[in-house]
């Protein structure tokens, strides 16, 4: 949860920087950097920061709607020739954001961009120095707005000041100094009340999680901002009468350098995380086999290797039931007991039988006595020529949203459309002997960089109820929700790149993989624990999932089936 102090902080930086030429977004980025150095996140989660920055927004915007009052409301009466010019230099903003949004989030958090960004700034002020003009708002033209409202556009860069941009760009059109300010603050209100609405949605879902913001401590952040930053418009308005706005310059040409520095030092406070070591480090001996995963403190009841919490209160529920049906309500804790080890052992029998059900099953490929198997408790093969590995699976859900395509037996089934019973390291090594080469999982700080490596074509095979066998891509069975309606569905088109699980050390040193304690192999959500992810921004956020099941071409759940991997390199080479 955000401290009342870091609050504070961030709000006066935003109060200030919106108005004054010297960039809000710039120095808001530069702020979270610091406090992530010293180990004090600004945020409990990423989406704590998002509601307080909407709200911080909306005071800037009541800051701009108080001071510039009187010609507001001259909009309606002897200025309304101004709202399509506002319209106008609103519309590039618009697009260029919203493109942003899209396709480039990880601009914002840049401390490079951010650096180069402060000295064009601070260039842009002192070559406005002793320039002024005749033209008002009321005789500046459609191409001026236009120029204006493209520099703002521009001007979504951060550490690219919007206010002082625009009002340089009205000082070259030339605006007289007071009508450049006018117009800038004016154009502002859609902006910055526009971008507010357009994230809204996800400050008015309930807030239920204990380390949500309180809702003072967004009220606190939200009047600090408004009311620092009537004081740096009125400051900046003065400054602006008097052909100061250069001064600001000599800020900006100190902060340059220092993003650099920032930007190239390491985080601090951060998990230790290494990439997966190499083949031979894993395959070679026993010993270079990674380490165990610590198990959690056994329960009061028995507890076999593969029973998760989701299967124990499942299993608790179930007791429960029985003890009604039959009367039993008041039974002693002696026999509650007796009944939910009766239960635990029954499912432990299940799953053992299920198990040797999967050790029976051939893969389905042309030649599958041809394969060449890697384990033979995980089942897992490769095939002869060394082109594609070989996963059997099982399809758990065929509903609902996703943030897997599959996970490990007894994990994330009830977020992923198939689970395969294969420990994640064995899927890394035979990734790696079919010469598929690992990237980098997703990396979501100082700034986001989407997950690389070898592309993967993932194939699932299986049988229909008449025993015909069916073959798509694993895409075809993903729905791109966040870019398509119910109406008019379609399937993923990426591919899944080869990022490979990271580790991370113990108080002893031991490493641990990520993702044989999670369970996360083929995501959809950007997982650092992923052996394969989507080397596309996709939210783990449960209200902001982009992906979906495609439940009409999912077959039955508990149909089996089989994976076949394979980097399009490959494919390629043949």
């Amino acid at each position: 949860m955000i401290e009342l102090l870091e609050i504070l902080i961030i709000s006066i930086v935003q109060g200030i920087g919106e108005f004054l030429p010297i960039s809000s977004s710039g120095h808001l980025a530069v702020t979270e950097h610091l406090f992530q150095r010293f180990g004090q996140p600004l945020t409990g989660s990423e989406t704590d920061f998002i509601k307080l920055e909407i709200l911080l927004h909306f005071g800037t915007l009541v800051a701009v709607l108080i001071v510039f009052r009187r010609r507001i409301v001259d909009l309606f009466g002897k200025d309304i020739r101004l709202i399509p010019l506002l319209i106008v230099g609103t519309l590039p903003a618009v697009v260029v954001g919203l493109l942003v949004k899209k396709f480039a989030p990880w601009i914002e958090t840049n401390l490079y961009i951010i650096s180069i960004c402060f000295a064009v700034t601070g260039i842009l002020l002192i070559r406005s120095r002793n320039t002024d003009g005749e033209k008002t708002c009321s005789t500046m033209t459609w191409f001026d707005a236009l120029v204006i409202g493209t520099v703002q556009a521009i001007a979504i860069l951060p550490g690219l000041s919007r206010s002082g941009s625009t009002i340089v760009a009205g000082l070259f059109r030339k605006l007289r100094r007071d009508e450049a300010a006018t117009f800038s603050f004016l154009l502002a209100i859609p902006v910055i009340g526009g971008g507010g609405i357009f994230e809204l949605k996800g400050l008015l879902k309930s807030n239920s999680e204990p380390n949500s913001l309180a809702v003072h401590l967004l009220l606190i952040g939200m009047l600090v901002s408004c009311l620092v930053g009537i004081a740096a418009l009125i400051w900046l308005l003065d400054w602006l009468k008097k052909g100061q706005l250069w001064y600001f310059a000599v800020w900006l040409f100190m902060m340059c350098p220092l993003t650099l520095v920032l930007a190239s030092l390491p985080l601090q406070g951060k998990p230790e995380l290494q990439p997966v070591p190499p083949l031979e480090h894993q395959t070679q001996s026993p010993e270079n086999q990674p380490p165990a995963l610590p198990t959690p403190p056994a329960p009061p009841v028995p507890q076999t290797e593969n029973n998760t919490g989701t299967q124990q209160i499942d299993s608790l529920t179930i007791a429960v039931e029985n003890a009604e049906e039959s009367g039993r309500e008041n039974m002693s804790s002696e026999a509650a007991q007796l009944e939910y080890e009766k239960i635990l052992a029954e499912e432990e029998a299940k799953e053992q039988a299920e198990i040797a059900e999967e050790q029976k099953r051939i893969p389905l490929v042309d030649e599958p006595d041809k394969l060449i198997l890697l384990d033979p408790q995980d089942r897992i093969w490769i095939t002869p020529e060394g082109q594609s590995v070989v996963i059997l699976g099982r399809v758990v859900l065929r509903e609902g949203f996703l943030e897997l395509l599959a996970c490990r037996v007894g994990t994330k089934e009830h977020e992923s459309i198939i689970s395969v019973r294969v420990k994640p390291f064995l899927i890394h090594a035979a990734l790696l002997m079919v010469r598929a080469e690992p990237g980098k999982p997703v990396q979501q700080t100082p700034q986001f960089v989407p997950p690389s490596g070898d592309e993967i074509e993932i194939t699932v095979r299986w049988n229909d109820q008449e025993g015909h066998r069916k073959e798509v891509l694993a895409q075809d069975w993903v729905w791109d929700a966040g870019n398509s309606k119910e109406d008019s569905k379609k399937a993923m088109s990426t591919h899944w790149v080869f990022t490979g699980s990271m580790q991370y050390k113990d108080e002893s040193g031991m490493n641990h993989y990520v993702a044989d304690e999670s369970g996360e192999l083929l995501g959809l959500s950007n997982f650092v624990g992923a052996i394969l992810d989507v080397p596309i921004k996709s939210s783990a956020d449960n209200t902001e999932l982009l992906f979906a099941c495609f439940t009409e071409r999912i077959p039955e759940r508990g149909t089996p089936l089989t994976l076949i991997l394979t980097p399009i390199k490959n494919k390629k080479r043949e």
